[in-house]
């Protein structure tokens, strides 16, 4: 796996495109590899969403087991990927 960030590999791809030769060039149909891109942020924010309302379900008392139920991951599941939430 590699250890670019998105951004970076971005950054890098921008680079490229400023040094091709335009004659160089097919056009491409990109949209599936966009949706995948809109897809990554999209679940990064639902990750952010999913850490707060444990965080919260936490501070009110709920216990692992019935946080990992809601998740549909063992307790143990659970806190070990959000225990530092």
């Amino acid at each position: 796996m590699s250890t670019q960030s998105r951004q970076e590999r971005t950054a890098a791809l921008e680079a490229w495109a400023e040094r091709v030769d335009e004659s160089d060039l097919t056009e491409a149909d990109t949209s599936v590899l966009r949706t995948i891109a809109a897809l990554v942020d999209e679940g990064e924010d639902l990750e952010r969403a999913i850490r707060e309302a444990v965080s919260r379900a936490r501070s009110r008392n709920y216990s692992w087991s019935q946080i990992g139920a809601m998740l549909g991951v063992s307790k143990q599941a659970a806190q070990r990927k959000y225990a530092n939430a």
